[in-house]
């Protein structure tokens, strides 16, 4: 009997079947929303350079987040073969320092992700309502505290142990901080800024409010992790809300490319009426008063007329033979009646 997907075949040093794991969840749902944040700034840049002839520093942002997201959900599928995904009692025994080197490496990517599509709303901001300039300056403040509080959580997690390797062999003497508190910190202060860019900067972009949903889930998860190695559902909501910021981030420049696409679908609606409208008009000149413009009406309509009698075509000459037994008849009738007389 084969063993399960993304078990024994998959996961390095297993060597029994685990009860059960989610590892195929985990590729998945990386794969699924990479693909849709990656679909979404294709569409952002394309309708950039085609309407717009030129692309912002939002747009650089939400791209720079968009690749960083497809490297975190790299890291979360290569991680899977490490043992994320299985249950404690079921993780290898020998998997435990590559998989942390790869969770290592992947929290600062993940703080640098989200800090890319938090610049490219509060910079969508600024390009739509950044006329008025005391709302450019609070606009502009709250950037440069979001860049602050994401560059200062990626410093902490990039250096939470002395020395560095700590962080992924704790046999290895030295001291680290407590990095569920950081965790902690982060969540939380990126759920505040999640807030304040919603509430006090209007409704413009009011759909930012699903990824405030996201991060309090997020920061629920974190209340709920056990050990370092069960860390399957932080990086699951993780990769959901960086892949589902970099998508609220592009929608607002869809706006454009939806309005050309509208103008264009009016304009052959448009092209498509007067065309029949000329058609019709040639049609009605061809019809004379009195008459039906219908075929079958026509047919139906009309009074009956007597069929036309057709004259019997002209005699056909007949051949030479024929011909000549005609002139032998008439001459037998000639000669009776000159005998007759």
């Amino acid at each position: 009997m084969s063993s399960p997907r993304y078990t024994t075949g998959w996961v390095y040093n297993l060597q029994t079947v685990p009860k059960s794991t989610n590892a195929g969840h985990v590729i998945a749902l990386a794969s699924s929303f990479s693909a849709i944040a990656l679909l979404s700034i294709i569409i952002r840049i394309a309708t950039r350079f085609k309407i717009l002839k030129g692309i912002g520093t939002d747009d650089v942002a939400a791209t720079l987040s968009m690749v960083l997201g497809l490297v975190y959900s790299a890291l979360a599928i290569y991680q899977t073969r490490w043992g994320l995904g299985l249950h404690i009692e079921d993780f290898p025994a020998a998997n435990p320092v590559p998989f942390s080197k790869i969770q290592y490496i992947g929290g600062p990517i993940y703080c640098l992700a989200v800090l890319g599509f938090k610049v490219s709303l509060v910079a969508s901001y600024v390009r739509v309502a950044g006329f008025n300039r005391t709302y450019k300056i609070v606009l502009m403040v709250v950037m440069a505290m979001v860049i602050a509080n994401q560059i200062i959580y990626t410093i902490l997690l990039s250096f939470a142990c002395r020395p560095i390797a700590k962080q992924w062999d704790p046999t290895i003497p030295g001291v680290c901080n407590d990095q569920l508190a950081t965790y902690f910190g982060l969540g939380g202060s990126s759920l505040a800024f999640d807030f304040i860019i919603i509430i006090g900067l209007g409704a413009l972009f009011a759909l930012g409010f699903f990824i405030t949903i996201v991060q309090g889930l997020r920061v629920r998860t974190i209340s709920r992790l056990r050990v370092y190695t069960d860390s399957e559902p932080i990086i699951e909501w993780s990769i959901i809300e960086i892949n589902i910021g970099v998508l609220i981030a592009c929608v607002p420049s869809f706006v454009p490319m939806m309005r050309s696409a509208s103008v264009r679908v009016q304009s052959i609606q448009r092209s498509c009426h007067s065309r029949n409208a000329s058609t019709s008009k040639r049609q009605s000149k061809l019809i004379t008063p009195g008459t039906s413009t219908s075929r079958y009406s026509k047919d139906f309509d009309s009074p009956k007329r007597s069929p036309k009698v057709l004259s019997p075509p002209p005699p056909v000459l007949g051949t030479l033979g024929e011909d000549r037994d005609e002139q032998d008849l008439w001459a037998k009738r000639r000669i009776r009646t000159d005998g007759a007389t």
